[in-house]
């Protein structure tokens, strides 16, 4: 099979997840169910990936080698869809529902991500280190199993929303319980007690109106008499001021007025409010917004231009450059260095330099990376240097695919993150991962490894050029404007100091002559 026909095969999947990935976010939007549809859709994917172990028992009993590898092959593309369906959209779910848990702190995805990385190295490693004890191949399908079991047992009994203040009990959240009790209350029920008792309950109500946080719920009756709540006493016939003032106080600080601010906002809040109603609540009014659909177009280009490097990688670099087998399994290792350290760091990057920094940072590394490709000795020296320029690829990997995701939630309304994750993980690894494979495999079978990294080289200055377009200053628009802006100004200067201008116009009386009557 050639690489063409190869590549083909292996890039119907990123284009299959491309619709799955969407459609499994908008239904969790939809729903607001995450966690289940992260069960139910990764149960369905592990169940796939299993079942590729009995192939093997379904077509040995055919004895024409053609109608068995057949039939084999569309069993494995069979399982494939299904993967890619159900599995790849779990991905940008558990990225949507790790941004909900950390809520105002989005600049932290980074070091939630970086176990990812951690986990995706061990797991590397623990699958080669079984796989060559038991000499077993289906050890892979066994390790897979085990950890999506576990997968999902996490997924279902994690809230993948925003941490609330407790209460200490720790089991009722404040906003659902009700305000502390009047002084007025303990009086009503016990009016047979002694003044200093009563003068006590008031002190200790006092208390806990001037802390506003700490109340037992254990106290609070479920029937309650409404003028006792609020703390009136209809059989005693005087109130003293002082404790008509600190219900005033406490009417004042509770939740009623607040909910009345809610229905009927005063000014500072509507105008915070306002803009908020142009806010898209579909997922065609967002993609409809330029700079929201530019974006998804710079990850998509982003997506094909690192996936045609990812998949070419280790076949240039046995066959151009003569790597040994070790060196070739050291791209992992030395990559994940870097792009744990980078993730690690990201929140502290991202208040640093910014979102936008980081994402033009990505682009700027991949094109000086690649190009090093083209320029490098073909022999063993040259494979040695490639596995150095491999430890930009963590860089620009976290510092791209980090800070995306956190600029897609924030481009998204709240009833669209999830959609939003869902467009970046279909555009970045669905569409742009299988153009990357197409056109990849076709340049590097028809003009060789060399143009095939130009083209890699062509389309990231092109996603650079959009993304500079569209959220910075500095794109090439904005240059020709400052050439021509600089040009006009540099020009006046130059004809002011040479005396060549305008003549000026006189602007006072008439000059009168002496023949003038």
């Amino acid at each position: 099979m050639s690489i063409t026909s190869l590549l083909t095969t292996l890039s119907s999947a990123p284009f299959i997840s491309a619709i799955a990935c969407p459609l499994w976010a908008a239904i969790a939007d939809k729903t607001k169910t995450h966690r289940y549809i992260m069960c139910v859709i990764h149960t369905l994917a592990t169940v796939a990936i299993v079942s590729v172990m009995g192939i093997p028992v379904v077509v040995q009993h055919i004895k024409e080698e053609s109608e068995r590898n057949k039939l084999t092959v569309t069993l494995v593309t069979i399982t494939s869809v299904c993967f890619a369906f159900f599995g790849i959209p779990v991905l940008p779910l558990v990225d949507g529902g790790v941004l909900k848990i950390l809520g105002r702190s989005k600049d932290q995805y980074g070091r939630q991500r970086m176990f990812g990385s951690i986990a995706f190295g061990v797991a590397s490693s623990l699958v080669g280190f079984i796989t060559d004890w038991t000499n077993d191949m289906n050890a892979i399908f066994y390790i897979y199993a085990s950890s999506s079991i576990f997968f999902i047992l996490i997924t279902g009994n994690t809230q993948f929303k925003s941490e609330r203040i407790e209460i200490d009990d720790g089991k009722h959240p404040t906003s659902l319980q009700r305000p502390p009790l009047s002084p007025f209350r303990s009086r009503s029920r016990s009016n047979n007690s002694s003044p200093r008792k009563r003068l006590d309950s008031r002190t200790n109500s006092r208390d806990n109106i001037r802390n506003n946080s700490r109340f037992d719920n254990r106290n609070h009756q479920v029937n309650y008499d409404p003028y006792e709540e609020v703390g009136i006493d209809l059989e005693s016939s005087q109130i003293r001021q002082n404790e008509i003032q600190r219900l005033i106080q406490f009417a004042t600080e509770s939740s009623i007025i607040e909910a009345v601010n809610l229905s009927n906002p005063p000014l500072h809040r509507r105008r915070s409010i306002r803009p908020n109603a142009n806010e898209p609540s579909t997922l065609w009014e967002l993609l409809r917004q330029p700079h929201v659909s530019l974006f998804f177009l710079t990850m998509m280009l982003m997506g094909a231009s690192l996936n045609m490097v990812i998949s070419f990688l280790f076949i240039y670099l046995k066959t151009e450059l003569g790597a040994s087998s070790s060196q070739v399994g050291l791209t992992g290792l030395i990559g994940s260095s870097t792009e744990l350290i980078f993730f690690f760091y990201s929140k502290d990057l991202i208040r640093l330099f910014g979102i936008k920094s980081l994402v033009i940072l990505g682009h700027v590394l991949t094109i000086i990376r690649v190009f090093a490709y083209t320029i490098l000795p073909r022999n063993s020296t040259g494979a040695s240097i490639a596995l150095g320029l491999h430890l930009l690829n963590g860089i620009a990997f976290s510092a791209l695919w980090g800070a995306g995701v956190v600029q897609a939630d924030e481009l998204a309304p709240p009833s669209l993150q999830a959609t939003s994750q869902g467009i970046l993980a279909a555009m970045y690894a669905g569409i742009g991962a299988g153009l990357g494979s197409l056109m990849g495999g076709f340049i590097y079978e028809q003009y060789g490894c060399n143009s095939m990294f130009y083209s890699v080289i062509f389309l990231t200055c092109i996603s650079l050029e959009l993304y500079l377009e569209t959220n910075t200053e500095c794109g090439i628009s904005d240059f020709i404007r400052w050439i021509y802006s600089t040009s006009i100004v540099i020009y006046k200067w130059i004809q002011q100091t040479r005396g060549i201008g305008p003549v000026p116009r006189w602007r006072g009386n008439r000059i009168r002559l002496e023949n003038d009557e």
